[in-house]
């Protein structure tokens, strides 16, 4: 099997293929069941049911915005034939294909930089070399919130509260470069840190 074909025939959407120098499809039983970290997939669907069905029912029917109503379902039309895959991009989970829009693209080290000299906290531990992990993840997790809050019409605090309650979903920076909504069934089973972690390094030097 060609995997770079089988990925680009997968996702023909994808963003950013020029980027892409290795591709590694991971293996993962139908018949296995997302669980633990945090209490993920209490219902005990099968990956094979979710990667069929990201959003699962016992969701659509509490998401009470027409707009991320729609988002979910467009998610579940695109993974319902033949079903997500997940891929590793240059040694990076792929979350591409498990998308819920809309999405943002995530800030390369200068314009990260740029946007932690606007607060005091994250300007001092800038100019300390000691930015963390949660300094970097508020910026692009705002970025993400503020985008869903513009698009679907609401608060900032209810794009927030719609994104972690109502779609069970986290926001995720991707190898994409893009910065997305994820359910969390997948965003917490695959586990990772690759922007953060590259950020963190290329900030603190």
């Amino acid at each position: 099997m060609n995997t770079i074909k089988d990925f680009i025939e997968q996702n023909k959407d994808y963003p950013n293929f020029s980027h892409i120098k290795q591709v590694e499809l991971c293996l993962i039983s139908d018949n296995d069941v997302p669980q633990g970290y945090g209490g993920i997939n209490r219902e005990g669907y099968s990956y094979g049911q979710l990667r069929r069905q990201p959003i699962i029912n016992e969701l659509l029917v509490g998401i009470n915005n027409e707009k991320l109503t729609g988002f979910s379902k467009e998610c579940n039309s695109r993974n319902s034939r033949s079903g997500f895959k997940m891929y590793k991009i240059n040694g990076e989970y792929c979350f591409w294909g498990l998308r819920i829009s809309p999405v943002v693209k995530a800030p390369d080290v200068n314009e990260l930089r740029n946007i932690l000299t606007q607060h005091n906290v994250t300007s001092e531990a800038l100019n300390r070399k000691s930015v963390t992990a949660d300094m970097i993840r508020k910026v692009t997790y705002d970025l993400l919130r503020k985008e869903v809050a513009k698009v679907c019409r609401m608060s900032v605090m209810e794009a927030t509260l719609a994104i972690g309650n109502q779609l069970d979903c986290a926001p995720h920076e991707d190898p994409s470069g893009y910065i997305f909504m994820v359910p969390n069934w997948a965003h917490n089973w695959f586990r990772h840190d690759g922007y953060v972690s590259k950020m963190l390094k290329e900030v603190n030097i």
